[in-house]
């Protein structure tokens, strides 16, 4: 008998440089599910997540898997490219892996990573979705709704707006959702090294007391995380204020925007008032040289981690208002620091009253409190046993019968399908046909065939053979149309014969005639 129960959580993302949001946040979630899970991270290629998962006590398999960025854009060709997955070899393995591991649920992270819950799905193991982002409200997100409904037996988001889409949809499936927004543990901050942290690093990029340093954080520098905006403030900004730096941190992915970003510093003549640090795992090293943190995020984030981190290491946050950063904003009271989405001019005016306080620390102190109450790692773990309960109270063991497009009926035994020689053995063998669940023939045809079940007498149910009575009247047609086919030779040998009598009669009647004449 084993302890606890086995869960297999599914990253669509390893990095070997840096990590993202959604891998925070997963790996946060995997260290808080250990006590009630033996847990095993599948990732496509090990990197940083895998690297810290393992040295929490995490188990790791590596498992190249498609990601469908179709299904968080909603565009139309998303069954198309769903299907197009299903025929690769991957989609087999991955088949292979959780028949043959069979753990007791599977974790899905993020939109964009449907082939685990669809193949866990299909092979009876109990799917949690987290949906980490917002998916885009395009005419087809219905179709993206649809199949996360279709595949999950729980869906968390992390943010109001991660789930709107799907309520929009399925407003009935509100028994099936619940909100987890993301906490943290403090210790891994080390919050007693904060004030040395600040001191260091603003030495290290020459930033005097009397400076005040306005960030910028994204794991991945693009458009979308409004590194633009961002620049444009800082240039109109630091016409105003003297002591203003700023400190660009990320990684440009989309190096033509991070240029042309860098070069509007450069023309406005500001470039010397510019740092830039790639990448930095330790964030508790970045975070306390701030004076001011922006997060201009031009699409609707699913959550903003990057602002609630803000918050935490007590710094002034203004933000965009997008998806989930309009959340963390207002449940940290920072609502009039919440600007609309792309209003640059309301971000240069934020920043301009930020910078005019005499008191950035207390209003730093009044954030970090206001996280704690409204994310804390109390709150959310209270969150997290009500998911546990419902999975608890909502699992259910039962045989795991399934078909494909074709007739057999195949037990899921050890990894392996066993067929049913006939219905009839499904129901001898004390099972029931309501049971039975269609699932892909891709999956059917992914997994290894084991011993037919029922009576050898029996023959296997492939493909359905016709009901007696069918084959009987199947029978008389072919007699008929043997009798008529040979009836009607024996009438198109008559009518031969007829008709070379009638021409050999015919020639005799011409040569009396002729001779009559001569």
């Amino acid at each position: 008998m084993r302890s606890k129960p086995r869960l297999f959580a599914f990253s669509h993302i390893c990095s070997h440089s840096y990590i993202t949001g959604a891998e925070k946040l997963l790996l946060f979630m995997l260290k808080e599910l250990l006590p009630y899970f033996h847990c095993t991270l599948v990732v496509p290629n090990t990197g940083y997540l895998s690297v810290h998962a393992a040295k929490a006590g995490v188990a790791i398999t590596v498992q190249p898997i498609p990601i469908s960025v179709p299904l968080y854009l909603g565009q139309s060709h998303l069954m198309d490219e769903l299907h197009e997955f299903r025929s690769r070899s991957d989609y087999a393995a991955l088949v292979h892996l959780l028949a043959e591991q069979r753990p007791d649920a599977v974790l899905v992270n993020t939109s964009v990573h449907p082939m685990p819950a669809i193949a866990a799905k299909e092979l009876g193991i109990p799917v949690v979705w987290m949906l980490m982002e917002a998916i885009r409200l395009t005419p087809y997100t219905s179709l993206s709704a649809a199949l996360i409904e279709r595949y999950s037996d729980w869906i968390v988001g992390i943010s109001e707006s991660t789930l709107q889409p799907i309520k929009m949809f399925f407003p009935h499936l509100t028994h099936r959702m619940m909100l987890l927004p993301p906490s943290w543990h403090i210790d891994t901050l080390h919050p007693a090294s904060w004030l040395a942290n600040r001191e260091n690093r603003r030495n290290r990029l020459a930033i005097k007391h009397q400076h005040k340093l306005i960030g910028f954080i994204a794991s991945s520098i693009y458009e979308n995380k409004g590194f633009i905006p961002y620049i444009k403030m800082a240039v109109d900004v630091a016409a105003r204020h003297p002591n203003a730096m700023f400190l660009v941190v990320g990684n440009p992915v989309d190096r033509p925007l991070f240029d042309s970003g860098i070069d509007m510093a450069r023309q406005a003549g500001l470039l010397e008032r510019f740092r830039w640090i790639q990448f930095e795992d330790q964030i508790e090293t970045i975070y306390p040289a701030f004076d001011l943190l922006i997060v201009p995020s031009l699409t609707a984030e699913g959550f903003g981690l990057t602002a609630l981190e803000g918050l935490i290491f007590k710094k002034p946050v203004i933000a965009f208002a997008s998806g989930g950063l309009a959340e963390i904003m207002a449940a940290t009271g920072n609502t009039t620091n919440a600007v609309p989405v792309g209003d640059v001019g309301g971000l240069i005016a934020r920043v301009d009253a930020m910078l005019t306080s005499t008191d950035l620390y207390a209003i730093g102190e009044r954030n970090a409190h206001a996280a704690e109450i409204a994310y804390g790692l109390t709150a959310y773990r209270v969150k997290l046993l009500r998911l546990l309960d419902m999975m608890r109270r909502s699992t259910v063991t039962v045989p795991h019968l399934v078909r494909g497009s074709l007739s057999v009926i195949y037990l899921l035994e050890g990894g392996v399908l066993r067929p049913f020689r006939s219905e009839a053995a499904v129901l001898e063998a004390g099972y029931s046909l309501d049971q039975v669940m269609e699932i892909d023939d891709a999956t059917i045809d992914a997994l290894p065939k084991g011993e037919p079940i029922g009576r050898s007498e029996l023959p296997i149910a492939l493909p359905t053979p016709a009901p007696p009575m069918a084959r009987q009247l199947s029978r008389s047609r072919r007699r008929r149309q043997s009798s008529r086919t040979q009836g009607g030779k024996s009438r198109n040998r008559k009518s031969k014969g007829r008709a070379a009598a009638r021409k050999r009669s015919g020639s005799s009647r011409k040569r009396v005639r002729r001779k009559r004449r001569s």
